[in-house]
């Protein structure tokens, strides 16, 4: 029997505001804390486990859990997390000024040095953590120091950050299986089904033949590490090097179904940053799904690419097993862009023709596109809109979403854009705020006519996939059918139906997609880029 050792307090940060009326998909559980958790609880530490989603008194339990803990460790990306992180780890060292304070996650690992000087970190893990936070857990105990732990940057004795030896990023097989018993899932389905008026990020669209009135029971899971994309605009190559580790797809399939007798779950999202980059591991894993009578729904990120080059019985299978959705990232409409961001997508060729094998298969493809990258043209920004509208007429059920871009740090982009004028937040509480681009339209650097379109575009195809529920339904079907004019002409100017119909639900009282939209909001901006 293993002998119980000291706490360790493991905290995840809301990501996103609730001051604000907004709350995440509640099937994003908090994968990157039971991760690193696997080994001291194999070894025996008692580990307390905080979710801030879940947890509504999480900072009485993050205060009585830190008494007499050996130490307290949060994780975050960019985004709220940041500032709601920071908040909580503050308070903690307020309380408890000798207790080591750890970060992870992808934001802390390229901005690192902000943690420690500003006095919230003893040590920041850099990139893969599970065997870091072992050994700095051992350290702690101990008595070591953290600079004999490689993989971290840790407060010096005079308070400045010291880098330790490099860290090799390993395979699954170097690591236990998630501690499962920490987590308290039926709260998360409790929250996927609870009724409330949240504003819901980073929820997946329902199946399509998904039952009305099934309950939500939604599941995730980690199974790779890493990326092997070079895109300028995201952070990964930095912190991953382009590595990519996986867990084997039979291996994979037999520790999904464990969780699946374990949890009943009926759909399962992969919270990997590229899912499908191997063929044969996407056809090992959905072959086991379909010999256990494909139980569930599932869904991941593929690259455009990556399904253009799978066979076709190898999308056969990914439909047999019940995969439902898979996330795309187009990210650039015109090919000049795509070579920029050293995405390199065949946008006149393998993007339409990848769509239109998932959609034949009934799988539904949500996919993502930015504009307003540093130095992006004019004509380029337009031509992802045109392009997105397109795809968005073609594949009416499927979303095609346009973000504004964001300067990430860690990402060649970001030097790009500091290059060109952006100033970056300083402090931790101002880069939590820097990712709020849906609904703040004040700040995201783009041209005027530009945000017009973008925006008309936006609340076009709310009408058209029938996101907008609010009226009686032939006002509905008169808004789809002028929206599907609009998308195939690609004519969004003199948008009065919209106005019409805000005016309509106003004196309805009814809250929908256009109110969060604000049709025609054209505030002063200034680019922080050539456009």
């Amino acid at each position: 029997m293993i002998q119980q050792k000291k706490r360790l307090v493991l905290f995840l940060p809301h990501r996103a505001n609730p001051a604000q009326g907004v709350r995440v998909s509640a099937d994003l559980l908090p994968l990157e804390l039971l991760q690193i958790a696997g080994f001291p609880d194999q070894e025996g530490y008692e580990v307390v486990l905080i979710d801030s989603m879940i947890h509504e008194d999480y900072m009485d339990r993050v205060m009585e859990a830190c008494d007499g803990a050996l130490l307290f460790a949060s994780s975050c990306i960019l985004g709220y997390q940041v500032t709601h992180g920071a908040q909580v780890a503050s308070a903690v060292r307020q309380r408890f000024p000798e207790l080591p304070i750890i970060w992870g996650g992808w934001f802390p690992s390229v901005v690192p040095e902000t943690y420690i000087n500003e006095g919230i970190a003893d040590a920041v893990a850099l990139g893969q953590g599970e065997l870091t936070f072992r050994d700095v857990v051992h350290a702690v105990e101990a008595g070591e120091s953290l600079e004999s732990v490689p993989g971290l940057v840790v407060k010096g004795k005079d308070g400045s950050p010291v880098y330790t030896e490099h860290r090799a990023i390993v395979g699954f097989d170097k690591i236990p299986d998630v501690p499962w018993h920490l987590l308290d899932f039926e709260k998360y389905v409790e929250l996927q089904n609870k009724p409330a008026g949240w504003k819901l990020r980073h929820k997946y669209m329902d199946p399509w033949d998904m039952e009305p009135g099934t309950v939500m029971r939604g599941f995730s899971y980690y199974s790779s590490y890493g990326c092997p994309e070079p895109c300028t605009f995201c952070c990964s190559p930095l912190v991953t090097n382009r590595r990519w580790k996986a867990i084997p797809g039979k291996l994979l399939a037999d520790r999904i179904m464990e969780c699946h007798e374990r949890f009943d779950f009926n759909i399962l999202r992969f919270q990997d940053a590229n899912f499908g980059v191997h063929e044969k591991r996407s056809n090992e894993f959905c072959d086991e799904l379909i010999s256990h009578g494909s139980p569930f729904w599932w869904n991941g990120t593929y690259e455009i690419e990556t399904i253009d080059r799978y066979k076709d019985e190898s999308l056969d299978k990914m439909a047999e097993s019940r995969f439902h959705m898979a996330a795309l990232g187009a990210e650039a409409g015109s090919q000049e862009q795509q070579t920029q961001i050293k995405k390199e997508i065949d946008i006149e060729g393998a993007l339409e023709k990848s769509l239109r094998r998932l959609n034949q298969r009934g799988i539904q493809t949500g996919l993502s596109w930015i504009i307003g990258y540093p130095g992006e043209s004019l004509e380029s920004m337009n031509k992802t809109i045109e392009v997105a509208a397109r795809i968005k007429h073609l594949f009416p059920q499927s979303p095609s979403d346009i973000f504004p871009f964001r300067p990430i740090p860690g990402t060649e982009d970001f030097d790009s854009a500091v290059e060109l004028g952006y100033k970056p937040p300083t402090t931790l509480e101002d880069w939590g705020s820097c990712l709020e681009y849906k609904y703040e339209y004040d700040d995201i650097g783009l041209p005027l006519d530009v945000i017009k379109r973008w925006k008309r575009y936006g609340v076009t195809s709310t009408f058209y996939d029938n996101l907008a529920t609010e009226g009686f339904a032939p006002i509905l079907e008169a808004m789809k059918r002028i929206s599907s004019w609009r998308l195939r002409s690609q004519n969004f100017t003199f948008p009065i139906e919209h106005k019409l119909f805000h005016m309509y639900v106003k004196v309805m009282g009814y809250r929908t997609q256009a109110d969060v939209l604000q049709l025609d909001q054209t505030s002063g901006v200034t680019p922080h880029a050539p456009a």
